[in-house]
């Protein structure tokens, strides 16, 4: 069988090694505008729901760096929130680039610009019907997580994330709530900075749980706690779940080829999704 657990478990790891190997620094993304950027990012959007007209507390889910962006699995994710009152949207940062999770593992695609993609369909979100006002909550695994972090570091004012020539006037203001699931964090690599918020503070501080786990060999997990370290200063409401033993992907059980993950871990991953549903259920109800 053809192996491809490396679509995920190397996903950046990968990256990085090619990055150093070539001695090359990754183009960064042309902005578009707002009305383009919104064209893309809302036509990939996949909303589940549950039965009813709403309104739902929401989350936005933001994917890793998978070949595919969609698969079964991601469904499988959907449902879950579903099961518990929300509305989920998935938000396909791939969709309409024509891309797939090469360019993210290359460096093509970096958290800075699809953070564009995170403040869009933030404002998507605010103006459907059945979104439950005031209860918006963003959810990110591994890259995802880091698209989730710049949105949060580029929202300042005078910011823009590297895909738009403006963003949607909220930005990230709608989001109560934000929970990372193997969130990965890395180190500039031959000078060139991957995720703004290694270096830069979150512009705009929400309740935040980290799920990080120890044995990760794809992110950096000491970096990761310094960046909840370091808004944790600013006033912001971090925390951070250690999860002994675990790998990179121990809370995920198949790829985006329906291959199982060697380090998942089914009692682990049960324990990591009732830290994320716990999270969300106190502070979007």
């Amino acid at each position: 069988m053809r192996n491809r657990f490396r679509s995920w478990m190397f996903a950046i790891s990968i990256a990085v090694g090619t990055l150093l190997a070539a001695a090359c620094t990754p183009e960064e993304a042309k902005p578009t505008s707002l009305a383009d950027a919104r064209a893309r990012v809302e036509g990939g959007l996949r909303v589940a729901k549950p039965a009813g007209d709403g309104p739902f507390p929401t989350i936005l889910y933001f994917h890793g760096a998978s070949d595919q962006s969609w698969y079964p699995a991601q469904q499988d994710i959907l449902d879950r929130f579903v099961a518990d009152g929300y509305a989920a949207v998935f938000v396909d940062m791939y969709h309409g680039r024509g891309i797939t999770g090469q360019s993210v593992r290359s460096g093509g695609l970096v958290p800075r610009a699809t953070a564009g993609d995170a403040m869009i369909a933030v404002d998507w979100a605010g103006r459907q019907p059945w979104a439950a006002p005031g209860k918006l909550g963003v959810f990110g695994i591994s890259f995802g997580a880091a698209t989730i972090m710049d949105a949060l570091v580029l929202d300042a004012p005078g910011r823009l994330p590297t895909s738009l020539l403006e963003k949607p006037a909220a930005g990230m203001a709608p989001v109560k709530a934000a929970a990372m699931l193997s969130p990965w964090c890395a180190a500039d690599v031959m000078g060139f900075n991957l995720i703004k918020a290694v270096h830069e503070d979150f512009s705009r501080q929400v309740p935040t749980l980290m799920v990080l786990p120890d044995s990760d060999t794809v992110s950096d997990t000491a970096i990761c706690k310094d960046i909840a370290r370091r808004n944790r200063v600013l006033g912001g409401a971090i925390e951070v779940v250690d999860v002994a033993g675990a790998g990179h992907t121990f809370a995920q059980p198949v790829d985006d080829y329906g291959n199982a993950f060697p380090d998942y871990d089914a009692d682990k991953a049960k324990d990591a999704w009732a830290e994320i549903m716990a999270f969300f259920k106190t502070k979007l109800g």
